[in-house]
């Protein structure tokens, strides 16, 4: 159980200092509540992994993988930190048993002992908030442990070695996990729309790591959610999960049909993965004028020409300080300005025409977002 190995691990008879093994407290404040939630929840956790070395003093149990979990564990049971207020799923539910004012364990007329179902908050408590039945459900835990014996030192290195070599999610492939409404929706424009495909704009890499998917929630959500920008990729997930449609993805779709029609070779440059969306939103925003997508096309080659190229050889970057964080939603909003300025001189646009497109853009967002409502 928890208890037992947290006091094997502080009396040293499991050794978390091997000098093959990454130092303890490599996780960051939201893996740290994810697994005390994990635990507190009595949901499964990966097992320990242990290598038993025989030596001259003795025998030595090395943690080869889990110093991470358990010292999170220890650390909180300690009271070095509490869960913070941004926790997935934060409201839990345990059963107790009644008691009245003075702490008397209540019966019912057979004699029977009366139990109740209790809510508890998570967010802010540390162990020490927690209600007797959670710290006990917490210090008796059950982690499995493996354990591999007489190892040498290089089967130590060949067990770090393989334990550690799966690679996790990246913050584009845990975004989408947050869309369970909409996932299906993200995976058919990234894994079949051709313009993903067969322009050869994007790597093998950045198709097979999740980088496509980042590129289509980022597109929805800066064309139909621009106020509710999040620089994070999980936040912008849980965001449109909640308050995007199915019919957002649709249009992001068609858009990209329309783009696949005009592009050029030239114009590689301009959909990179970290611009696609800002990209994306601007010819969404340009489909409200009245004009044809060569016009469109027609920008692009002149931007590719060096239309928008002043100040950036002065660290000027859309016409904000490039080295200002460039997904804040300041900062977003800026380069969209920016650019759709520039888009409206080239192509000669009338403040009627502008007029016309404010009116179809504010339609649009605002009868999709009435449609989100519940209500």
């Amino acid at each position: 159980m928890n208890s037992a190995i947290q006091n094997m691990f502080m009396r040293g008879q499991l050794r978390k200092d091997h000098p093959l093994q990454r130092k303890p407290d490599q996780w960051n404040k939201q893996e740290k509540d994810g697994l005390i939630v994990t635990v507190l929840k009595g949901e499964d956790i990966d097992s320990i992994k242990v290598c038993e070395q025989l030596t001259e003093k003795g025998v030595v149990l090395w943690v080869i993988d889990g110093i991470q979990r358990l010292t999170v564990l220890n650390s909180y049971q300690n009271g070095t930190f509490k869960l913070g207020k941004s926790i997935e799923c934060p409201i839990f539910q345990y059963q107790r048993v009644r008691t009245d004012c003075k702490g008397k364990i209540l019966k019912d007329g057979q004699d029977n002992y009366v139990y109740e179902i209790v809510e508890i908050d998570l967010r802010g408590k540390g162990y020490e908030d927690l209600p007797v039945e959670l710290k006990e459900k917490f210090d008796n835990y059950k982690i499995d442990v493996v354990k591999h014996l007489d190892c040498s030192e290089d089967e130590i290195g060949y067990h770090i070695r393989r334990y550690n070599r799966q690679r996790s999610m990246n913050a584009s492939q845990y975004a989408v996990t947050y869309m369970d409404n909409m996932a299906g929706a993200v995976k058919q424009i990234s894994l079949n729309h051709r313009f993903f495909r067969e322009y050869d704009i994007y790597t093998e890499r950045e198709i097979s790591n999740g980088t496509i998917e980042r590129i289509v929630i980022e597109s929805v959500m800066c064309m139909y959610h621009l106020d509710h920008w999040q620089k994070q990729s999980r936040r912008i997930g849980a965001y449109l999960n909640e308050f995007s449609r199915k019919e957002e993805f649709e249009r992001l779709s068609d858009n990209l049909d329309r783009l696949g029609d005009i592009y050029r070779e030239e114009f590689r440059p301009i959909f990179t993965s970290g611009e696609a969306y800002i990209w994306f939103t601007l010819f969404d925003r340009f489909t409200a004028l009245p004009l044809s997508d060569k016009d469109f096309a027609d920008f692009l080659a002149a931007y590719q020409g060096g239309l928008c190229s002043a100040g950036q050889e002065t660290g000027q970057f859309y016409g904000i300080d490039a080295k200002k964080p460039m997904k804040d939603k300041a900062a977003v909003e800026k380069r969209l300005r920016f650019l759709e300025t520039q888009m409206h001189e080239f192509l000669h646009i009338k403040k009627k025409d502008l007029k016309e497109q404010d009116l179809f853009r504010f339609i649009q967002v605002n009868v999709n977002r009435a449609l989100t409502r519940e209500d």
